[in-house]
């Protein structure tokens, strides 16, 4: 995939002392540190522009150079005459003021008067090219400036990988789960590139069974060397084996960054299989976003995610299971699917599946599934909903609670929640999501990528979820938060 381009030119007038201070060396130095730590390409025009003629010169070479992101510094009092051209070297920009090298006598720099000037210009001469921006305030190095630029170039990878991926969908939906149904013209036009391929579930049962029994073998030797436990036939370790083979050489051969899977009750009809252990282990060995249930809109919330927590593996895909009042938490729980990561010291056992065949006659029951309990940590919960009008921005912390472990799949218990950064209690947080009617999957991660999901929210104007205060009466409106 292509690497982030970040661009940067320094503007400023004759009459200030911008390249006295070495305002544009400084800041050429700085980003290069900067693009080497956070892996993207800087392309810095290193002349100071002094007018609007020299603003032209650098768009032009600006925009030769196809950056993404324009990182344009008042490095002296500058005038209006010379944003009009560097406004339209790309379509998302940085307004960058730098603090004066003194605070008395002649004025040496003005730069936040400038960039205040070239904020409100964009906002009313410029406002019909809606060209969105951020501000940024110090130098390379400062810790202020380093945090904020940081979330910035996150954001920022993650929305080119999401416009450069490809997601392959397996299967289809699985049977009534309407509130998934999306529209792939509208996540491309969202994410500015990002397709939707599908393939017939037929087709990875096919592969899995042409595989040599050696190279099967071997695979699900490290499956359970990996698991404190496994409980389930070894023929149905051989399929679920098998089938992780298949989806990695599907994804692998298509060039797919993340699947959607259908997993009921086409695999049981044609595999005699539960998938989930496939998925989990294409999560955690592979870093590969699977979203079980064929969830296309939760396969590209856990890639958004992957790109921007720092886990070697990858997310997961959780549904709200149970709710405990008296210690306000939740519950998040799925059939078996989470990576290995996630697990707390007891690691991951392979199990039948808790749901699917349990009352059927002579009660077949279909492996393999994962069992375990999620380690304590900070996590954030996200989803992009809507076909991408909407994106769920949550925070929350993982307990361990023994007494009471949850039920058999893959599960946690999330409690001390934020909604968009601000603490949310329990039953708010309930009311928000079944008022606003928030599609029931949630990709989880580890650590807080909150700043980094509201940044693309706001680059992307995708809606974050509000809040809506819970009320014993009936509510009908989201947006009353």
């Amino acid at each position: 995939m292509d690497k982030l381009k970040i661009g940067y030119v320094g503007v400023s007038i004759p009459s200030y002392f911008a390249d006295e201070y070495k305002q544009s060396e400084r800041a050429v130095a700085g980003l290069s540190k900067l693009a080497e730590e956070l892996d993207f390409d800087l392309h810095a025009v290193r002349k100071t522009a002094m007018n609007a003629e020299d603003a032209e010169d650098a768009r032009r070479e600006l925009v030769a150079n196809r950056v993404d992101f324009l990182m344009l510094e008042n490095a002296g009092c500058s005038q209006g005459q010379q944003l009009i051209p560097l406004s339209k070297v790309c379509s998302r920009m940085g307004l960058w003021a730098t603090p004066e090298p003194r605070l008395h006598g002649d004025i040496q720099i003005h730069s936040l008067v400038s960039m205040s000037m070239y904020a409100s210009i964009m906002k009313t001469y410029l406002a019909q090219y809606n060209i969105p921006y951020k501000w940024f305030y110090g130098q390379p190095g400062d810790e202020m400036f380093d945090r904020r630029f940081r979330v910035t170039v996150k954001a920022l990878k993650a929305m080119k990988t999401l416009s450069q991926s490809k997601v392959g969908w397996i299967g289809g939906l699985s049977p009534g789960f309407y509130d998934m149904i999306f529209d792939e013209r509208k996540l491309e036009r969202r994410f500015g590139g990002l397709r939707v391929f599908t393939h017939e579930l037929m087709e990875i049962v096919q592969m899995a069974k042409r595989y040599d029994e050696s190279k099967v073998g071997a695979t699900v030797s490290e499956m359970k060397a990996a698991a404190t436990s496994v409980e389930v036939p070894d023929d149905a370790m051989a399929r679920g084996g098998r089938t992780y083979m298949a989806l990695k050489e599907l994804a692998a051969r298509e060039g797919y960054n993340a699947l959607a899977v259908e997993c009921w009750p086409k695999f049981q009809a044609f595999y005699g299989l539960a998938p989930c252990m496939a998925y989990s282990w294409l999560g955690s060995e592979d870093g590969m976003a699977v979203a079980c249930e064929g969830d296309v809109l939760g396969a590209v919330s856990m890639l958004m995610l992957n790109q921007l927590s720092d886990e070697r593996g990858s997310s997961t895909l959780l549904d709200i299971a149970s709710l405990d009042q008296a210690n306000t938490g939740l519950q998040l729980w799925h059939c078996g699917v989470s990576p290995r990561h996630f697990a707390n010291a007891a690691g991951i056992r392979w199990v039948e599946h808790p749901t699917i065949g349990r009352k059927s006659p002579g009660e077949p029951r279909f492996g393999v599934s994962g069992d375990q309990v999620f380690a304590a940590g900070r996590s954030t919960v996200s989803y992009v909903g809507r076909d991408g009008d909407t994106l769920l921005v949550m925070n929350s912390e993982i307990e361990e609670k023994p007494e009471t472990p949850g039920f058999i799949g893959t599960r946690g218990w999330f409690s001390q929640f934020k909604l968009n950064q601000e603490p949310i209690e329990m039953w708010d947080l309930m009311n928000t999501l079944t008022v606003h009617g928030q599609e029931h999957h949630y990709a989880v991660a580890h650590g807080d990528v909150s700043s980094e999901l509201l940044e693309i929210a706001a680059w992307l104007k995708m809606d974050p979820i509000k809040r809506v205060p819970y009320k014993d009466y009936l509510q009908l409106e989201d947006t009353n938060g």
